[in-house]
């Protein structure tokens, strides 16, 4: 594994290279990772948790929830605003569970009725066919994602840590990475190689074998002020996750894809973005990547992504997302050598849509049937 971490200096901010910051906001970091991985409950003065939402004014205190304790509040996608309804077809809460003596967090994707419609119907609560979640962690170093589950597929993201731990959960450790354990301050960046490689089915039957390879992938982070659709403005750990980089770990080199996700203080996982380079053609639908965006910017269910310009090193700037032909965009340039692509967003979901659910407790208590337990091991 090779990783960087910097932050840039106020001339180098001067030439609108990252964010802007005051050079007081490079002295302290944000803290543990977990912060960002965990939603927050409001809470009275004795500390315990009470109604509101974290951010909303009414909410005078808030901290990390803690594994076993219910939250008042769901967090939802958006729905068409043709749809004229409030809430999202999913629902997410971003909980600590524990099992065995060890703690995983889990982010649960779970199915709700449209305004006026029924629910669902299928198996229960921990029906895996309806509902889905993925499970996080982090050690010293790094947060991760150990794996998913989806109504579409089972995946776990291995990595090279099952040459040493092929029985244990920790082959699941930085098979994903979001970002470093202690999260740096306002306007910092990074990147990093981590060998990894996915894995479909349940984690419980992967155990014992390890794969013959693993693929070099790029992550890259950043610490940003970001407006949500929800008008929401939170400081976010803004990651991208590239199956494989270039070979000199610098670029996302002949990479077409990359998933985009933001982690924030008060509501953990918050967006997920998907993005394809211009030359990208998805293989069952055959539409192009700005066929694609052009369609989710039209849908209007995410508002644009992360503004600020970032460069990672010398060989990787991304220039601000722009709206482009309508659709949502960003180019990435490798000043070293002239190469640049147009890359282009083309599925988003937003779950900043935060509400007060009377659904916010069951919800909660049906994470722990939802993940396998070899998560926890």
């Amino acid at each position: 594994m090779t990783s960087f971490l910097r932050f840039l200096s106020p001339a180098m901010l001067g030439l609108g290279l990252l964010s802007a910051a005051t050079p007081s906001a490079f002295a302290a970091g944000f803290g543990p990772i977990s912060d960002f991985m965990t939603m927050d409950v409001c809470v009275g003065a004795d500390g315990r948790p009470v109604a509101g939402i974290p951010g909303d004014g009414a909410c005078k205190r808030h901290r990390d929830i803690k594994p076993g304790e219910a939250p008042s509040y769901t967090l939802q996608n958006f729905a068409s605003p043709r749809a004229n309804c409030p809430n999202g077809p999913i629902a997410k809460v971003n909980v600590p569970v524990i099992k065995d003596g060890n703690t995983r967090i889990v982010s649960s994707t779970i199915r709700q009725p449209a305004c006026g419609k029924p629910g669902p119907t299928g198996g229960g609560d921990d029906d895996g066919n309806q509902n889905g979640a993925s499970i996080q962690w982090f050690d010293q170093g790094y947060g991760f994602i150990m794996g998913s589950y989806s109504p579409v597929a089972l995946s776990t993201f291995e990595s090279d840590r099952c040459l040493t731990n092929s029985n244990s959960s920790q082959r699941f450790f930085r098979g994903w990475v979001i970002g470093p354990a202690e999260v740096p301050a306002l306007g910092a960046s990074g990147y990093g190689i981590f060998p990894s490689k996915l894995k479909t089915g349940k984690a419980a039957t992967l155990m014992g074998g390890c794969a013959d390879r693993y693929n070099r992938a790029l992550t890259t982070w950043s610490v940003n002020d970001v407006t949500f659709k929800s008008n929401r403005k939170l400081v976010s750990i803004v990651a991208d996750h590239y199956a494989q980089g270039a070979p000199d770990g610098q670029t996302p080199g002949d990479a077409k894809q990359v998933e985009r996700t933001y982690w924030t203080r008060e509501f953990g996982l918050s967006r997920w973005e998907k993005w394809a380079r211009e030359d990208w053609v998805h293989p069952r639908a055959k539409k192009t990547a700005p066929e694609l965006a052009q369609a989710l910017f039209a849908a209007g269910r995410c508002s644009a992504p992360m503004s600020q310009p970032v460069a990672f090193n010398k060989s990787m700037q991304v220039i601000p997302s722009q709206t482009t032909d309508g659709a949502y965009s960003k180019v990435i340039l490798n000043p070293a050598t002239g190469e640049q692509h147009t890359w282009y967003m083309t599925l988003c979901e937003d779950y900043t849509n935060a509400a007060e659910s009377p659904d916010a407790s069951r919800y909660s208590g049906m994470l722990a049937g939802l993940a396998d337990d070899t998560y926890w091991k």
